[in-house]
């Protein structure tokens, strides 16, 4: 914070950041109580990230092109305006906010590769991890801060001030950014001529990525790593307000009690992150967040939303922090608006088609059902990406890749040498699958019944494998004694026969 630059970033994230929550807070809230649908609040949250889907390629390449620090300040200055006219909107037609809600992602799909581009040009490459642990703590700070006090306001004033003071928020961190100094990048003369178009700049965005084995793992893992955390921001409006059935006061809560994991994962970061694994954060904080995101489903009281939000936030920090420090370490500086403009295009397309499929699977089979289906598919998928990809679990090593995992091993990989190593692979993950959605069917039907086949599936894999080895070990260990008893009896026979003699 001592960084002039740095901070003025920092306060003006932290101001427009806690506008956020508002706006999250205001549209989700009115949305639903219009509809009472969880798929038109599915439509609005995918509305928020389409922008990302549309321009992002672009926005990408304009942001290595020009100043980065005057884009952001435009961005602002658009979404203020934006924002601003969202609740004379909502008394004419939902689907004219769902158009502005579009416009407003637009602008934040050149905010973000551009802010992204500026964190690493205005601290030194030691300082990334910490600087990006305490950005996210300040970001996921107002997420405790934000909703809570958002509740109140909705519950006592209505839903259009949250917008009005969320549009203030971005003039206020328009006007941080003016008073910021980062310089433009300058260019040499063979990267201006390199300028040839902008297809050819997106191409070269697209060929590092493909290039270099650690971005296209990084990259391969969006589909699946990013399809939870997508629908659960629209399926947990209702959850908690139509399932769980809390008033707007206790929906803010438990908007912030997310906050508070994000918080405090990210303060931990900052300050013991250095001495962990980028592998470890970014995976292990994945399947936490799926597990945390299918005990979310389960809760039936506001306490039992309060603990599963506080983990799916905890997780989601382990596995940004982790991403965006490894991005920025290994990002050439001049590639790197147009590599987090690719990614921004492929989580655009998770974000808008996540919501729309499991809102409407939700209202189909109801909202705990689709989140568990939501959170198995992300596991699966992120294990199968995982297993294959040497460079993604061992990112801080320089040693040759990293073996496959012993369960993966015994599940996928061939037993028998005389088949194909590959197509025998692919063949076990073909039956894993039709295994894994024949549960998933009957553990939506009969919950009970599909905890039992779980525990029994364990049991015949890991019990049953262990108590047979007991037993053997208890069988091999008791024939020995008899053997070696029968074998003393004929010592003792023999004996008093030579006597006699």
């Amino acid at each position: 914070m001592r960084n002039r630059n740095y901070a003025l970033l920092w306060w003006g994230q932290l101001v427009s950041e806690l506008g956020n929550r508002f706006h999250w807070i205001a549209v989700s809230l009115w949305v639903y109580s219009l509809t009472r649908s969880a798929a038109a609040v599915s439509l609005a949250i995918s509305s928020m990230f389409i922008g990302g889907l549309l321009v992002s390629l672009w926005a990408g390449v304009i942001v290595d092109w020009l100043d980065r620090r005057k884009i952001l300040i435009a961005a602002d200055v658009v979404r203020a305006l934006l924002v601003a006219i969202i609740p004379p909107l909502m008394g004419v037609n939902v689907w004219l906010v769902y158009a502005d809600l579009a416009l407003i992602s637009v602008a934040t799909a050149f905010f973000r590769p551009a802010m992204f581009a500026v964190i690493p040009a205005v601290v030194s490459k030691r300082d990334i991890l910490p600087a990006n642990s305490f950005f996210s703590a300040m970001d996921t700070g107002t997420e405790i801060l934000g909703p809570a006090l958002a509740g109140i306001i909705a519950s006592q004033f209505g839903y259009a001030p949250l917008l009005y003071m969320d549009a203030l928020t971005y003039v206020f961190s328009a006007l941080c950014l003016l008073a910021t100094s980062v310089s433009a990048a300058r260019e040499t003369v063979n990267e201006r001529a390199a300028k040839r178009s902008m297809l050819s700049a997106i191409a070269d965005g697209l060929q590092y990525i493909k290039q270099d084995a650690l971005q296209r793992q990084l990259f391969m893992l969006i589909f699946p790593a990013y399809l939870v955390g997508s629908g659960l921001n629209a399926l947990a409006t209702p959850l908690a307000k139509g399932a769980v059935g809390i008033t707007d006061a206790e929906f803010g809560t438990f908007n912030s009690v997310w906050g508070v994991g994000f918080l405090v994962a990210s303060l931990l970061l900052g300050w013991f992150g250095g001495s962990l694994s980028r592998s470890v954060l970014i995976v292990g904080g994945f399947f936490l967040g799926f597990a945390s995101s299918a005990a979310m489903g389960l809760s039936r009281s506001f306490d039992a939303l309060l603990v599963t939000a506080f983990a799916v936030g905890f997780a989601n920090t382990l596995n940004y922090v982790g991403m965006t420090t490894v991005l920025m370490e290994r990002t050439q500086q001049k590639l790197i608006g147009r590599v987090m403009a690719t990614r921004q295009v492929a989580l655009g397309s998770i974000r808008v088609l996540s919501p729309l499929a499991f809102g409407a699977l939700g209202d189909v089979i109801g909202v705990r059902q689709s989140i568990w289906i939501m959170a198995a598919m992300g596991t699966l998928g992120t294990a199968a990406v995982v297993a294959f990809s040497p460079a993604l679990r061992r990112i801080d090593s320089t040693e040759g890749p990293a073996p496959l995992p012993k369960i993966w091993q015994s599940l996928v990989m061939p037993a028998n040498p005389e088949f194909d190593r590959n197509e025998q692979a692919r063949l076990n993950l073909y039956a894993l699958a039709i295994m894994v959605f024949t549960w998933l069917a009957v553990a939506v039907r009969y919950p009970g019944y599909g905890i039992g086949l779980f525990l029994a599936l364990l049991g015949t894999g890991y019990l049953g494998p262990f108590l047979k080895g007991r037993f053997s070990a208890m069988a091999s260990e008791q024939a020995e004694r008899m053997f070696a008893s029968a074998q003393r009896m004929l010592t003792r026979s023999r004996g008093a026969n030579e006597t006699r003699k």
